[in-house]
């Protein structure tokens, strides 16, 4: 029985790609027993061995779906995007999702699509959120700002947090060619940057705020105000509030200005490790539960 997890390469991923996909395997990774190797996420309908793979993440970005037969999918933090709903749950979509119901899914909005659908789902939330606690803060931490506020919502942060602060933009990363391993090694290296340096992450991108959180680092997130409906990102209203920025002219920046003047931007680090624990167990009993069919139907 070879059990895989998601891999992110061919097509658009030879020339940018984002560390959130990896980061996402990573922790997936963490949570099974063994990992066999990586399957391309857009690729999966040409696979010819029965496996297990860890179906986490963003589905699609491609028209290949469903997925080989052949695979038993875990079906948990599994999120459909609104412009990619017709290709998931076109019928043999749908037919193919009832195999493997009840689907867990990362966010509300998808398990809003899946059950319109027909579809048994819920609300699993993201596999990113079972990342280990650090022990303790780092004595001469760093603030980070990641992926994309540097530029767009620079009237909100503070100058004196931006003076000193460490830009990292994990979401587009300009590298062409590089090979699955190596994107892995530095999603991993970069997850260790924010556990043993950061005091402090300010950031739009959800697959750092998620991971920073679970790992105790005190997290500020920005995100734009016209996107108040991207339910994409309202896993992370269950943690630390979304400080929604207006990116208009005069009067956005009048906003800005008062916006960041409510913002804490001292926050204590959340402690959920009771709700981790449970994240956890549910991504194990799905997995058992793939383990369990997939004996069934190939011995």
């Amino acid at each position: 029985m070879k059990i895989y997890v998601l891999e992110y390469q061919g097509g658009r991923f030879d020339r940018t790609f984002n560390l959130g996909d990896q980061i996402q395997s990573i922790a997936a990774s963490r949570l099974l027993p063994r990992v066999d190797g990586f399957l391309p996420r857009d690729e999966l309908h040409t696979v010819q061995e029965p496996c297990i793979v860890s179906m986490n993440g963003f589905f699609m970005g491609s028209i290949n779906w469903p997925p080989s037969p052949l695979i038993e999918g875990v079906f948990f933090a599994f999120h459909v995007a609104p412009a990619w709903e017709h290709v998931v749950c076109s019928p043999a979509g749908i037919e193919y999702l009832r195999k493997h119901q009840p689907i867990g899914c990362r966010d509300r909005g998808t398990v809003e699509i899946l059950c319109k659908h027909g579809i048994e789902a819920y609300y699993s939330k993201c596999v990113t959120l079972t990342l280990e606690r650090r022990s303790a803060p780092p004595q001469d931490g760093k603030v980070f700002i990641v992926g994309g506020v540097e530029d767009k919502f620079a009237s909100v942060i503070p100058k004196s947090i931006r003076k000193n602060a460490i830009f990292v933009n994990q979401a587009k990363v300009r590298l062409p060619y590089v090979s699955s391993a190596m994107k892995q090694s530095l999603a991993a290296h970069l997850l260790d940057t924010y556990r043993e340096k950061a005091s402090l992450v300010i950031t739009s991108k959800i697959h750092c705020a998620m991971p920073c959180l679970a790992m105790g680092i005190p997290v500020v997130f920005l995100y734009g105000a016209h996107k108040k409906n991207d339910y994409r990102v309202h896993v992370v209203k269950d943690f630390v509030d979304i400080n929604y920025v207006n990116r208009s002219s005069l009067a956005g920046r009048l906003f800005n200005r008062n916006l960041s003047s409510r913002i804490n931007w001292e926050p204590d680090a959340v402690d959920f490790e009771a709700e981790k624990a449970n994240i956890r167990a549910g991504y194990s009993a799905v997995f058992e539960r793939a383990q369990s069919r997939f004996m069934e139907r190939f011995g």
